[in-house]
């Protein structure tokens, strides 16, 4: 038996921001494990800036890990932290678009007749708002980084001229100055003394074309003299807009163009001198998403990314990262509590086999995931909300959480379904899904849709579309796959599915679309 009780674990959230947030940055430090080929210098110096992964894999925890790190020295080392996803809010990714440039010459941009977003250029803008974050950070110091000269001065003076923020509770949210038909409003007042030579679009010196002040700031920053001590800028959260709208084709676009700002400002680091280092995580889908439209990004994401990347081909499964990084959460938790780490979890905690077929418990909890951190510590912390005063989890533990894991891991495929799809298909896709027999094949699916389809108008909508493509999908995001004695899943890196073989839910989900076996002595009937 265990030495703790579940309860008092330390299984973490399902979000690495939120984790820190709760348990704070010592205990999340010591809760961290290193992935497999992860080497966390080459963070630290800036040849790897691009973090790459699937959703839940743990690009978040790495980065605030790396800040947490850099914290250790807190004068000498500074950072800030920029959440795509929540300080990129509506009406700042929208100004962004309007003050970005064609990539074509355009005499006139009308604001409602913006190019097609893949036409347009957002790089200037983001590297603008770059750098007035590391500038505005810099300011809370006295000195380090950069010497605190006249070009110093200068840049200050206009970044505060231009965005005017003085009185702003949190500058972090404003992007961009106001800008109106391409033009930064400012006066000549309170840029006079910088000699800049300012591109005026009207008489009385109140207004100057975006791209001329945008390239005035840059300009100012790549002149700064270098000194001592670092800073480390960090952008999370890069996600498209739920849905294919205006708004997700928008988001595609400036994502491409803050990752290429990204990689100019790290090149201007290392041309300069300059101990400026910034780190961004990219979700894979979202990475697919702007490569399919044909932008020239893989360059720069092969050149200096990394890819989080948790499966085990061969060797021990007992050594494999995910069951690793498990123990280390009860180890630690174990620490905390003044106990003698247990030397192997497993056998503590765990009943050694699981269900009719006898599947060892490192294969069962490996089988229950998509080989991500998020599934492991969605099924603990469901398994510790049910079973917190037990100190071992056996069977009846195991099965009292699979229906509520299922609907939660399936209520994350349909938030990923909705880029491709409408609500109300996704819906149709859960009902068309449910009640198939395992192994089922596209023939199958095909007549559960025509078969439901005259009850429910969700199903009837995916009668315009192909079956096949529908299940390629599902088959991508890893709700499906090709069944057979070793089944093949787009996570475990098989990323084409086999319309010409059977197929098969993931394990986990098999219960949430109460699937039935064909064949009883199989062993998926485990997991039903």
């Amino acid at each position: 038996m265990g030495q703790l009780k579940l309860k008092d674990l330390y299984i973490g959230k399902t979000d690495g921001y939120n984790e820190f947030l709760e348990y704070g940055s010592d205990v999340c430090r010591n809760l961290f494990f290193e992935y497999p080929n992860l080497d966390i210098s080459k963070l630290l110096d800036g040849s790897v800036y691009y973090i790459c992964g699937d959703k839940g894999t743990g690009k978040t925890m790495l980065l605030k890990y790396v800040e947490s790190l850099i914290a250790d020295n807190s004068d000498t080392n500074f950072s800030q932290f920029i959440r795509f996803k929540k300080d990129v809010d509506e009406d700042q990714r929208n100004q962004l678009k309007r003050a970005a440039l064609p990539q074509a010459p355009f005499e006139e941009i009308i604001e409602s007749e913006i190019p097609t977003d893949t036409t347009i250029d957002c790089v200037l803008a983001w590297q603008v708002y770059l750098i007035k974050v590391t500038v505005n950070r810099l300011k809370a110091t006295e000195c380090g980084v950069f010497e605190r000269n006249d070009t110093w001065s200068k840049l200050c003076s206009l970044l505060d001229a231009i965005y005017n923020d003085k009185n702003d509770t949190n500058p972090l949210k404003k992007i961009l100055p106001k800008i109106k038909k391409g033009n930064v409003e400012i006066t000549a007042a309170s840029v006079a003394k910088l000699n800049l030579d300012l591109e005026w679009t009207d008489d009385s010196k109140k207004a100057v074309p975006f791209v001329n002040v945008g390239k005035k700031v840059v300009d100012l920053y790549s002149s700064l003299t270098p000194c001592e001590n670092r800073i480390y800028v960090f952008v999370d959260e890069l996600e498209l807009s739920l849905k294919k709208t205006k708004k997700y084709e928008r988001d595609i676009t400036l994502i491409r163009d803050l990752i290429f700002a990204v990689q100019y400002m790290n090149e201007i680091s290392k041309l300069n001198g300059y101990n400026v280092f910034l780190i961004t995580a990219i979700r894979n889908e979202v990475y697919q998403h702007v490569k399919s439209k044909g932008l020239e990004i893989n360059k720069p994401i092969h050149d200096f990314g990394i890819q989080i990347d948790w499966r085990q081909k061969g060797g021990n499964i007992q050594e494999h990262p995910l069951l690793k990084m498990l123990a280390r959460r009860f180890q630690y938790s174990e620490e905390y509590h003044g106990l003698t780490p247990t030397p192997n979890i497993y056998s503590n905690y765990f009943l050694p086999e699981v269900g009719r077929a006898k599947v060892p418990i490192y294969n069962y909890i490996l089988d229950q995931t998509w080989y991500r951190p998020r599934d492991i510590i969605r099924l603990f912390s469901i398994i510790q909300s049910v079973a917190g005063e037990k100190n071992y989890i056996d069977q009846q533990t195991f099965e009292s959480v699979k229906q509520r894991y299922s609907e939660e891991s399936w209520a994350e495929f349909e938030e990923i379904l909705t880029v491709k799809y409408s609500d109300r298909e996704v819906g149709g896709i859960k009902i068309a899904l449910t009640g198939l027999q395992v192994p089922f094949t596209v023939s199958d699916f095909e007549r559960s849709i025509n078969g439901k389809a005259s009850v429910f108008e969700e199903v009837e909508l995916l009668q315009k579309k192909k079956a096949t493509f529908i299940l390629r999908d599902l088959y991508d995001i890893g709700v499906i796959g090709n069944y057979g004695d070793f089944p093949r899943f787009s996570f475990k890196g098989e990323k084409d599915i086999d319309p010409l073989l059977p197929l098969t839910f993931h394990y986990p989900l098999l219960r949430y679309f109460k699937a039935s076996i064909r064949n009883k002595e199989n062993r998926l009937d485990v997991y039903k």
